[in-house]
């Protein structure tokens, strides 16, 4: 991640420069059965993921709960613990598929969980999911990638104030009162 943050732009290092950043031997490396970088940052992507996914299928739909309150409670903490990782597939080159791989998980899961009010914007099930998915992604994207972000528990209240106001009232027009 060190070589990624340093050279945002590139998506490929050798095995030479991995190794040599973790200061271990590429050999090392290899035994570890990665032969190059995309298998790493495979490894990285899907252990990443497995944690959120899995308490992802942890939810209930029929319990009733919206599952934006699901989401700010359950898995922000776990994208805040991996906050790093996370921002580093945001703003770097290392894992182009990155954006990608996000929203095919979760609209799968959303199409699976979610009755959409599609149909009074004249939008289908699925591209109202996917536009939830990639407003999500987007909300998750721009608080990782602060220097700072806030830490889950306080960005909470935060997440479910931003998923509930219309975009439409997020901005004024300079120089307006």
């Amino acid at each position: 991640m060190d070589l990624a943050f340093e050279n945002p732009l590139r998506s490929d290092f050798s095995m030479t420069e991995i190794a040599g950043r973790a200061g271990i031997t590429r050999q090392a490396i290899y035994q570890k059965h990665f032969r190059n970088t995309k298998e790493i940052v495979e490894y990285l992507r899907h252990m990443t993921d497995a944690r959120i996914n899995a308490l992802f299928q942890q939810y209930d739909p029929c319990s009733g709960q919206n599952p934006f309150d699901y989401f700010a409670y359950n898995i922000l903490p776990v994208f805040y613990q991996n906050r790093r990782m996370i921002r580093c597939f945001y703003t770097t080159s290392l894992d182009p598929g990155w954006h990608s791989f996000i929203q095919n998980i979760y609209l799968d899961w959303g199409l699976n969980n979610f009755n959409t009010k599609g149909k009074l914007y004249h939008l289908s099930d699925r591209a109202t999911t996917k536009l939830l998915v990639e407003s999500t992604n987007a909300i998750i994207e721009a608080w990782l990638c602060q220097n700072n972000p806030a830490p889950a528990e306080e960005f909470r209240k935060d997440f479910l104030r931003l998923v509930k106001v219309p975009i439409y009232e997020l901005l004024t027009v300079k120089g307006s009162l």
